[in-house]
């Protein structure tokens, strides 16, 4: 197929072309007549109805409907377009162009590639295109006028974007991003805000305007200077390692300033991370730690003069001491110290000197359990961020008690524990198990000469109203721990089976340690039997015997509380874990006094 000129630009182009691949003129006139220049071999439609028969028309409806033609360039519908009407170089160009990330960039480029001959868009100017703001200050702010100006024709629109991590940098509503859209200007407010920012040091950075009649960026640079401090004879330092210079010049005149926090105050407004971390140094031992923050100064090794000691008070007793931190490097040693429990109070938290330094302490046996040995440690946190310990023990003795108490004590509290165990069995196991589901003649003055279980029923009613301590027990002490409750619902059926059996033996070993107070009711019923009292009265033989079970019960718990004690600690122990029970129970209605005397030594 020979090839064609074109009538317009006499360019040749292949045989198999339609249009001229230089000026996009027809190259082979339709019906017999000349070809308009530029002519669309279809119309090309926009989504509002604006209607393209020539490539200016068509750059012409990109411009003003820019929203829609940068959807259809990026969804594929120019290339499909323009590879229909048979330009399959300006739809290599649109696929081309609709893979670039910014959309309104690869729109510019594709628009710039078209034929047009006629068509002058929107051209974009920005005053001014160069910004130099010069010196600025920490915490300054300054505002920045961009005049966006349309030198074409058209609507002018598009984005001014400000790059991310620049964040000194904004517009006046404190976005990033703003639209561009205007037929001749616009202005524009930025923001420069230097709060934050480390000085000295220079900053840069640049806007992005990016429309349909070009994309132009915007350098803005400034340099940022430092606040001078402003206070005694450091006044006009703009820099740390201007202050650090001075500061080995005149060490004492640095202390009050580093003390009283304008030196880190004057870091902080500068942007500048101040080198000291945690509490400060006391004395001329701050400008060492300022130093050696600074990393200046090599920090010394420290080391405690001791790392245990030990006390041994009586109570009431207030012990002080003092544990020295030294180096052997000629230069100041500082140190923050804390204790970790209540007893062991450090009275001089912060201390400093020429190579060593005394950290006070003290011990208060008040704060503590007699008869028990406690630990605390004193942490200390010295130059450089060194970690020493010093590991305190203490061991305070229980008060003196006179010899006839401690015999007494085990003598009253085994009274007391056999009592309340024998009044709290009363109910289940005398009134309800014996008197009211035994057999008619339960009650009677006869009946309690007798062992409960002679009927044989005794121990299945007393099971029968005493199982459910079990449960009630493990369900509250898996509860108090904090189980879930499924775990509670476990422990709850554990505790059941475990309060069946308790109670069944409790229930066969009773009679046995009844076998005192029936003894003494046998000799009452024969007395009663020769006199006038009737001896089928239940309700008051029941009470009788009631009283009587506990007044034996009181009187043998003394006397197995009185030779407990003179087993020694094996027996006084035994005795502590029975009362447990009644123990939590004192403390539960707050009488301390009377847990008081389960606390055996």
């Amino acid at each position: 197929m020979p090839a064609l000129l074109c009538p317009r630009c006499k360019h040749t182009n292949p045989g198999e072309a339609v249009f001229c691949y230089f000026d996009g003129a027809e190259l082979r006139p339709m019906h017999g007549g000349r070809a308009t220049p530029g002519q669309l071999l279809h119309d090309f439609v926009f989504p509002s109805g604006r209607r393209c028969r020539t490539f200016d028309e068509f750059v012409q409806g990109c411009q003003y409907e820019w929203d829609d033609a940068r959807d259809l360039l990026k969804n594929g519908t120019f290339a499909q377009f323009l590879g229909g009407i048979g330009r399959m170089d300006l739809a290599q160009t649109a696929r081309e162009t609709q893979t670039q990330a910014n959309a309104d960039i690869a729109l510019h480029t594709f628009v710039s590639r078209l034929p047009a001959t006629q068509v002058q868009g929107p051209r974009l100017e920005i005053t001014p295109r160069r910004v130099a703001l010069g010196k600025l200050r920490v915490n300054e702010k300054k505002q920045l006028q961009l005049k966006v100006q349309n030198s074409g024709k058209g609507l002018l629109r598009g984005t001014l974007t400000i790059p991310e991590g620049d964040d000194w940098l904004r517009l006046e509503d404190g976005r990033r991003q703003c639209s561009v859209m205007t037929a001749r200007d616009q202005q524009i407010t930025v923001e420069i805000d230097t709060e934050g920012l480390a000085g000295p040091q220079a900053y840069s950075s640049k806007l992005t305007v990016i429309t349909n009649g070009g994309v132009v960026e915007v350098p803005i640079r400034f340099d940022l200077v430092a606040s001078p401090f402003a206070a005694g004879p450091f006044q006009g330092i703009g820099s740390p390692r201007e202050m650090a210079e001075r500061m080995r010049a005149q060490p004492k005149a640095a202390v009050p300033y580093l003390e009283n926090g304008d030196v880190q105050r004057w870091f902080e407004a500068n942007g500048w991370t101040y080198p000291v971390t945690g509490p400060l140094a006391k004395g001329v031992a701050a400008v060492q730690q300022f130093f050696e923050g600074m990393g200046l100064s090599k920090p010394p090794a420290v080391q405690l003069s001791r790392e245990e000691v030990s006390f041994f008070l009586t109570p009431g007793d207030l012990t002080t001491a003092d544990v020295a931190i030294t180096t052997t490097s000629k230069k100041w040693v500082y140190a923050h110290a804390e204790s970790d429990v209540p007893w062991l109070k450090v009275t001089t938290p912060s201390v400093g000197g020429p190579q060593q330094a005394t950290i006070s302490y003290e011990v208060d046996s008040t704060l503590m359990e007699p008869g028990r040995a406690s630990v605390g440690m004193i942490r200390v946190v010295a130059n450089a961020g060194q970690i020493l310990a010093l590991r305190v023990l203490a061991d305070v003795a229980r008060p003196h008690e006179p010899f006839t108490r401690r015999l007494l004590r085990p003598f009253f509290a085994g009274a007391i524990l056999a009592l309340i165990f024998r009044l709290l069995l009363a109910g289940p196991a005398d009134v309800y198990a014996r008197v009211l589901a035994g057999s008619p003649s339960s009650g009677s003055l006869q009946s309690w000469t007798q062992s409960p279980t002679v009927d044989g029923t005794f121990v299945k009613h007393f099971v029968v109203v005493t199982w459910w301590v079990g449960a009630v027990a493990g369900a509250v002490l898996l509860a108090r721990r904090g189980s879930r409750w499924s775990d509670i619902a476990c422990g709850a059926i554990t505790g059941a089976v475990a309060g069946v059996i308790g109670a069944a033996t409790l229930a066969c070993t009773l009679p046995l340690l009844d076998t005192l107070p029936r003894m003494v009711w046998k000799l009452i019923a024969a007395f009663v039997q020769q006199t006038s009292i009737r001896a089928e009265a239940v309700v008051l033989w029941t009470i009788i015997w009631i009283v009587l079970a506990v007044l034996c019960w009181t009187a043998m718990g003394a006397v197995a509380g009185f030779l407990l004690s003179c087993v020694g600690k094996p027996g006084l122990a035994l005795l502590r874990r029975a009362a447990v029970p009644v123990t939590w129970l004192f403390g539960l209605f707050g009488m301390r006094n009377a847990e008081e005397l389960f606390a055996f030594q």
